[in-house]
């Protein structure tokens, strides 16, 4: 009993870091290198999370009477309208409205249509937050029940998540005092070096390759970490 309760202790520390690698703002990024880390409980969801999951978020506040059901039709009939415009484009359509970074997001469209305030949008963010914690922890916490991860496991994962977190601080760091030219060297030099966090453990005998399969196949929202630059 008392390993069970400690591995669930520690699944939940690792759910935070796994949290700020997986839903953070890029550390990283040409057009803006000195961006800081951000853990702050007002992170950006990604766009592709909204759209997947903001009809069951806005359902279940709409059942927790934290929005009206009239509100919650109208947020439902605009991302369908929406999805339905973005389907008759075609994929060079799509790709361009990528390339010009034209395509907002989809709560902030919502705020800028008049669909909703800036109140609502971040109570629809909490609920957003609420529902990945769950989906996270969940998957982390599958794998320790199916023996897949040990509580030692756990631990492993989280003191290197929080190394590779300090390397990200010195990085920035070290960026503030690169000229523009440097800068952009290191970016394409880090660009043909970027690996993804699973990949890395692997690399470095924290886990094993099928334990990378299964964490990627239990929380594929860490996917999002093979378009970060470590």
């Amino acid at each position: 009993m008392k390993k069970a309760n400690k591995a669930k202790r520690i699944v939940c520390a690792v759910l935070i870091m796994c949290m700020a690698f997986a839903s953070g703002t890029t550390a990283f990024s040409e057009s803006n290198p000195i961006t800081a880390y951000r853990l702050d409980p007002d992170e950006k969801i990604s766009s592709r999370t909204n759209k997947k999951y903001l009809e069951e978020a806005v359902i279940k506040l709409m059942q927790e009477g934290k929005l009206t059901k009239e509100k919650a039709e109208k947020i439902l009939e605009y991302k369908k309208k929406r999805a339905d415009e973005l389907s008759k484009l075609t994929k060079e359509q799509i790709r361009a409205l990528k390339r010009d970074n034209k395509k907002n997001s989809l709560l902030g469209d919502l705020i800028k249509d008049g669909i909703i305030t800036e109140e609502e949008a971040q109570v629809i963010k909490a609920k957003l937050r609420e529902m990945k914690d769950i989906r996270m922890n969940d998957g982390m916490q599958g794998l320790v029940d199916k023996g897949v991860l040990t509580a030692k496991d756990i631990e492993n994962i989280r003191s290197y998540m929080l190394k590779v977190r300090e390397e990200r601080k010195a990085k920035l760091e070290k960026l503030k005092t690169m000229t523009a030219e440097e800068r952009k060297q290191y970016f394409i030099n880090a660009k043909k070096e970027r690996k993804d966090i699973l990949t890395r453990m692997v690399e470095d005998k924290v886990i094993t390759k099928t334990q990378a399969e299964e964490i990627d196949k239990a929380i594929p929202e860490l996917n999002r970490l093979r378009h970060r630059k470590f």
